[in-house]
């Protein structure tokens, strides 16, 4: 694959969003987003994480099942450390998280115990409550998004790609 920035790689990128959902597999499109995600600017990333996962858009009978299922595929030390940054984020805005356990039902307040559940009602407690926390971890830690299923990620990658597209045209 070319790198990122070169304009082989924007055009390969352009092509295969236009084919829609089935075009590449869905390795090529995490690849994407984690391309796009560690060369797009930091500001780009999080504004595409909010507009792509936005409560508006996405219910939560929707996605949650979704990052349940993301996050049993993930690694447990990939899963404690979103727990850990979900955690820690919820806890330097006033919520201890002792209080997120019995609230969401989480079977531990430690993020090295996180379960595939507690991932998943943390992701979409942020996402519903404190979004600028989801945005954050899910562009820090794209672990959840290399899981979700292929039109979530691809969708994604549309919505940064166009941020990108739409600056270099502003210039």
């Amino acid at each position: 694959m070319p790198q990122w920035g070169n304009q082989d790689y924007k055009r390969a990128v352009f092509e295969q969003l236009a084919q829609g959902s089935g075009g590449g597999g869905d390795d090529d499109h995490f690849q994407h987003f984690e391309n796009f995600s560690a060369g797009a600017p930091r500001r780009d990333v999080e504004a595409g994480v909010g507009e792509a996962f936005h409560p508006e858009r996405l219910d939560s009978a929707q996605i949650e099942p979704q990052f349940r299922a993301a996050a049993e595929k993930m690694h447990p030390s990939e899963r404690a450390e979103i727990a850990q940054d979900l955690l820690g984020s919820l806890h330097e805005r006033g919520l201890a998280p002792t209080w997120l356990q019995r609230l969401l039902g989480l079977k531990s307040a430690d993020p090295s115990q996180a379960t595939p559940d507690d991932v998943a009602k943390l992701a979409e407690y942020s996402r519903q409550n404190h979004p600028e926390v989801f945005r954050r971890v899910m562009a820090d830690k794209p672990f959840l998004v290399r899981w979700l299923d292929k039109p979530l990620v691809a969708g994604l990658v549309g919505i940064i790609a166009g941020k990108l597209l739409n600056r270099a045209y502003d210039r």
